[in-house]
């Protein structure tokens, strides 16, 4: 990890270098690899990298006589996206890429940011169908340009073999092989299913394997959590596993009965969003954050959106119509919400959850840095 935020300049850098200034898709350097038949870079392929994803608060050094430690940005707090890239929806990559700058800024800039306090990481993962060459790619959790880096690395296939598609395997892995320090403090990270299809129900030992390598059952205990191999959850079980740590939504592009009504079986009617269009999703997100972390009210969405994202007066009120469900404040009714670290706290040691000292100036513990999306 570098030491500052993505910056609108260093996204752009991104940008141009993987689409040659325009003249090719986002995801040009993960589609030649595995046309060389190289397959996934390691940093997307979820059986790599140690297969467990971890997002940790960063502590450095304090300087001083008796070294102890400080939080450099705030409390890490995950968002993890899986992307449907089959059929209709293979240009999903694509459109978010060309829409990160707008979710960072949402997140993390300004006084009415969502997340504000927070060091936001993020994974970005992409989906398709288990007769794909590729079930699941799965980025490392990033807070700079690494995460456009990373996506440039995904292969979206754009094919699917039927009408339900397999998202279950991201799920599997946000629910049982995640390390977020967040989670370690009480509360719960983010976690966003964006399709317009049906998931399957179950998920079974080959495809797993095949996904995560191997060791998955191993990999699984190495992170806490015990799975029978002979007798896996199904996509509900999981689902339920991953919403005791985690705030999680399944945004719908399509008003598809069947769908809704799948995805209202495996998350809960309260968390299943209808969004008008793949490229409003930025938008969507961060109110949905917002909604739940108590720095959005109901009555404020259309404001923010309308000043803060620059939409129409009626795309804003579609929005608030969409997440008018979800469970607001969910977030800050968890008990240990306003006892989290902050930007310059004191840590003994690193690897600590809680600091031994409340910073008497954050401003003073952080390195100089440039503003985002200037």
């Amino acid at each position: 990890m570098g030491d500052d935020p993505m910056s609108r300049e260093a996204y752009t850098r991104v940008y141009t270098e993987a689409t040659a200034g325009g003249t090719k898709k986002a995801t040009h350097a993960g589609e030649q690899r595995h046309k060389e038949g190289k397959g996934l870079h390691e940093l997307v392929d979820p059986k790599a990298m140690g297969v467990i994803r971890f997002s940790i608060s960063w502590l450095e050094p304090n300087g001083e006589a008796t070294l102890t430690f400080y939080l450099f940005r705030g409390t890490a707090i995950l968002i993890e996206y899986r992307l449907d890239t089959t059929g209709s929806m293979h240009d999903n990559v694509e459109i978010a890429m060309k829409a990160l700058p707008r979710t960072y800024k949402l997140l993390t800039e300004g006084d009415r940011a969502v997340l504000k306090r927070y060091d936001p990481q993020i994974i970005t993962s992409i989906f398709g169908d288990i007769v794909d060459d590729y079930i699941l790619c799965r980025s490392q959790a990033e807070f700079d340009e690494r995460i456009a880096t990373q996506m440039t690395y995904m292969v979206p296939e754009g094919k699917g073999g039927d009408t339900t598609e397999d998202p279950q395997y991201g799920l599997f892995g946000a629910a049982y092989l995640t390390n977020a320090t967040i989670k370690k403090l009480g509360l719960k990270s983010y976690d966003f299913t964006i399709t317009d299809a049906p998931a399957r129900s179950r998920i079974d030992i080959d495809n797993l394997k095949r996904v995560f390598g191997p060791e998955v059952i191993e990999k699984c205990a190495e992170n806490g959590h015990v799975i029978d191999a002979k007798n896996l959850p199904s996509t509900r079980e999981i689902a339920r596993e991953l919403l005791k740590t985690t705030h999680a939504f399944a945004l719908i592009i399509d008003e598809d009965e069947e769908t809704i009504k799948c995805w209202n079986e495996i998350l809960g009617r309260e968390r299943v969003v209808l969004i008008p269009r793949a490229e409003l999703l930025p938008e969507v997100q961060a109110v949905i954050i917002g909604l739940t972390e108590g720095t959005l009210e109901l009555s404020t969405v259309e404001s923010f959106l309308i000043e803060e994202a620059k939409l129409s007066a009626s795309e804003a009120a579609q929005i608030k119509r969409a997440v008018a469900g979800i469970p607001i404040g969910a977030q800050a009714m968890l008990e240990n919400f306003d006892k989290i670290p902050l930007k310059g706290d004191i840590f003994a040691k690193k690897g600590d959850l809680w600091p031994i000292e409340k910073a008497k100036d954050a401003k003073a513990k952080t390195k100089p840095g440039k503003d985002i999306w200037d």
